[in-house]
């Protein structure tokens, strides 16, 4: 099969990357959509009061974009909002989620305790900056829900009801802090505006520029994947298959290395836009029915939305939201069809069929690769998918499943280890 050898170029702002993916965030319900980046832009106007250096402000934009980021349920999100909220189950999901990527372990410390009042910070081991950052984390987050969720506008009555927390949830510096922005127009109309985060982007020089390398791009992706699979048990280890399917069908069918971390990159993501899909659905025993189907219908779409965001992944867009496309025209959700799929998209949506039929769902258990490349057979028949793809992946199905084996085995073992010892 013929293929471009010239690779694909991918270069990406780790901010950029993050303030687009933060808006996956958004998607469980109308009532959290803007919070993280209003969370954002606050936690920024009061470490500048404050005086913190560009690197401490870079952090702590990062993890006010993700803080709930552990927030796997819509129930989760929702309790978040509310103002006398725990939080320390989904801090610790947050945390975990991002510990292990060496770009985000600092940012990871800060979404661990973006719940916690200062009065228990002499009993952990984080260091003491840490704490500090997570607190004015913590007060930009209070302040959102109470300003925008609770319609708390008379900033008086607003920094009274903080200020009565000084010294057991916040810092008294972060208050005195708060006071002092209480009284700049711009930074209220900042909060309420519809785009908080261009007022940031708009000063020279605030934020470290941080650009990521394809390895780290790759394992920020991952980060994500598991924001999307972890939430059912039934897809824990999705993505990370149909990648790795998708990336051993590219290598046979002729796409050069670069071109193939592009493809791990759509494949880590495609499904991003199901963070939108409730989970009633996602763990249907049942037939969907036609509203949930059409729910269920506009992941890619969604998928789309969030991609779209971020300067440098076009590619990885287009090939991840179009994995529902068929040959025929008969896809969804764009009805894209023939050579308009390019060799990614196809490889994408062969990979995607492949690991679905082969895991157990809710309602069957996972097919044998018999009956899964018969079926593929009768799709790329019917015109729904390549079929020299298809025959790719008939010839060399033993090999494929191994390795696909092999990669959702090792995530499993990660999503097991993930909720183990969590607090109650």
């Amino acid at each position: 099969m013929a293929s471009a050898k010239v690779g694909i170029v991918v270069a990406v702002k780790l901010l950029d990357f993050l303030a687009g993916l933060s808006g996956a965030l958004d998607l469980m319900s109308p009532e959290v959509v803007g919070h993280h980046k209003r969370v954002a832009f606050a936690s920024v106007r009061l470490g500048q009061c404050l005086g913190l250096s560009r690197h401490e402000l870079t952090d702590l934009y990062m993890a006010a974009l993700l803080h709930d980021v552990g927030g796997f349920t819509l129930i989760s999100r929702l309790q978040a909002l509310q103002f006398e909220a725990d939080g320390t189950r989904h801090a610790e999901y947050g945390y975990r989620l991002l510990r292990h990527n060496p770009l985000l372990g600092s940012v990871a410390l800060l979404v661990r305790h973006h719940h916690t009042p200062c009065a228990l910070f002499g009993g952990l081991e984080a260091d003491e900056r840490s704490l500090f950052l997570a607190n004015v984390l913590n007060l930009a987050d209070r302040l959102d829900v109470l300003y925008i969720r609770y319609g708390m506008t008379d900033t008086a009555a607003l920094l009274q009801r903080l200020s009565q927390r000084v010294g057991t949830q916040f810092l008294p510096e972060l208050i005195a802090a708060l006071g002092e922005l209480m009284g700049d127009e711009t930074f209220w109309l900042g909060l309420t505006g519809p785009a908080p985060l261009a007022l940031l982007n708009e000063e020279e020089n605030l934020f470290e520029q941080r650009g990521l390398s394809r390895g780290q791009l790759l394992l920020a992706a991952r980060s994500f994947s598991q924001l999307i699979d972890f939430r059912s048990r039934f897809t824990a280890t999705h993505s990370c298959g149909v990648a790795e399917t998708a990336v051993h069908l590219g290598r046979l069918s002729g796409m050069c290395d670069k071109d193939l971390d592009v493809l791990r990159l759509a494949g880590s993501l495609h499904d991003l836009g199901k963070l939108a899909v409730p989970g009633e659905i996602l763990d249907k025993p049942g037939p969907l029915d036609a509203a949930e189907l059409m729910q269920m219908r506009r992941h890619p779409e969604l998928t789309s939305s969030i991609l779209s965001q971020v300067p440098g992944l076009e590619v990885v867009n287009t090939w991840a939201s179009q994995h529902h496309e068929h040959l025929s025209g008969q896809g969804y959700p764009w009805g894209v069809a023939g050579n308009s799929l390019s060799l990614g998209s196809r490889v994408l949506a062969v990979a995607d069929v492949f690991t679905a039929l082969r895991e157990d769902r809710p309602y069957r258990a996972g097919l044998s690769s018999t009956d899964s490349l018969r079926l593929m057979r009768k799709l790329a028949g019917e015109g729904h998918l390549d079929e020299e793809v298809v025959v790719l992946l008939s010839g060399n199905q033993r090999a494929i499943n191994a390795r696909r084996r092999e990669t959702q085995t090792r995530a499993n073992a990660e999503f097991r280890e993930f909720y183990s010892g969590l607090p109650e």
